[in-house]
């Protein structure tokens, strides 16, 4: 069978959909010797050498190009291609293929038709007009988690049964990881944006006068001045930037505490890349992240500053509860692998 990806995320995003993407890529690559695949994208990128892949680019100056894209060229070249199948990797497609080309959606959640205040207008748009007709279309749909079919059957009324796979993460570093940070510190690790919950994390902070730092590690997302200029009030807040793979490791394996305060997930992969290092974690139940995460973590009520504050300070004045979330944690990250997800994947892939 042949099969095309759309593989944008890998060109422009940095964190989860780019990470699933990239990982879901290499690991097709590397297990599946029965079917063959194609990848489209949109710009040069060497992580594509040796694939077969096909460039489409986005002329962003061009007004409406983006949906000449995605509606006329990306259909164009899929029916050139002929594939048996098209997966498509962040919600958005594909559109105006032919009936006889299988469609597999893999959704990681539905936060701008659920939470459309933290989003750009566009991607709101685009979900509500577009998402349902895409749903019902599918022949394979993927969830990444229980709580995001529940999203899916709901919303959309989707009767037909909806796969659950969890993505993996990658195994801890094996190499010497020193301490970036002198003083202890507490570690949020994502995108900086209002969905992520981080005003309430600051604000909890601050009021609880630590002698710790509080690093707020990611990518700078959309709508995040109020963040930033919250951070910025307090000399004991770090903003990172986007850490690659060995600075981030190094900060998440020397971590006090891992915090992760989002209003909702779909599934939510740093608290598991926190715990693979040992290091404990406190995770809001905002969406999936209560599946997820209820029994190995210290959990609380994304609109509660009072818990967060609670859970903040019961984990750091118990060395015991610090020793038994850590090793709790590692063992359980050990069932997030890509080699298990991925493998999964291929037999629903299979299936079409």
């Amino acid at each position: 069978m042949h099969i095309v990806i759309l593989a944008d995320p890998v060109d422009n995003q940095l964190e989860g959909v780019h990470f699933y993407t990239k990982n879901l890529i290499k690991n097709l690559l590397k297990l599946d010797k029965k079917n063959s695949y194609s990848f489209i994208h949109l710009k040069s990128n060497k992580f594509f050498k040796n694939t077969r892949h096909y460039i489409i680019k986005d002329i962003s100056w061009i007004p409406g190009y983006g949906t000449i894209r995605k509606f006329i060229l990306i259909p164009r070249l899929i029916k050139k291609l002929k594939p048996d199948a098209v997966i498509e990797t962040q919600h958005l497609g594909p559109f105006n293929i032919p009936q006889n080309i299988k469609r597999a959606q893999i959704i990681h959640d539905l936060t701008p038709i659920l939470f459309p205040h933290f989003h750009i207008l566009n991607s709101v748009i685009m979900h509500k007009l577009f998402m349902n007709k895409i749903v019902q279309k599918s022949n394979l749909l993927i969830a990444v988690s229980k709580n995001t079919a529940k999203d899916i059957k709901k919303l959309f009324n989707y009767k037909n049964p909806i796969k659950i796979i969890s993505p993996g993460i990658l195994p801890p570093s094996a190499a010497p990881l020193p301490s970036p940070l002198k003083k202890p510190y507490l570690l949020y690790l994502g995108t900086i944006e209002p969905r992520k919950n981080l005003e309430l994390l600051i604000r909890s902070f601050i009021e609880l006068s630590l002698p710790h730092k509080l690093v707020l590690a990611g990518k700078i997302g959309w709508k995040s001045k109020k963040i930033i200029k919250l951070a910025h009030s307090h000399p004991n807040i770090i903003l990172t930037g986007y850490l690659n793979e060995k600075n981030k490791a190094a900060y998440l394996k020397n971590a006090e505490a891992f915090i992760y305060p989002s209003h909702y997930e779909g599934f939510g992969l740093p608290p598991l890349e926190a715990m693979s290092y040992g290091t404990p974690v406190i995770c809001s139940t905002g969406g999936s992240l209560k599946e997820i995460f209820n029994n190995y973590a210290l959990m609380f009520n994304p609109n509660s500053k009072k818990e967060l504050k609670s859970k903040i300070t019961k984990l750091l004045n118990n060395n015991n509860l610090k020793e038994s979330l850590s090793k709790k944690g590692q063992i359980y990250s050990q069932n997030f692998n890509w080699h298990s997800a991925v493998s999964k994947l291929i037999a629903e892939f299979n299936k079409l």
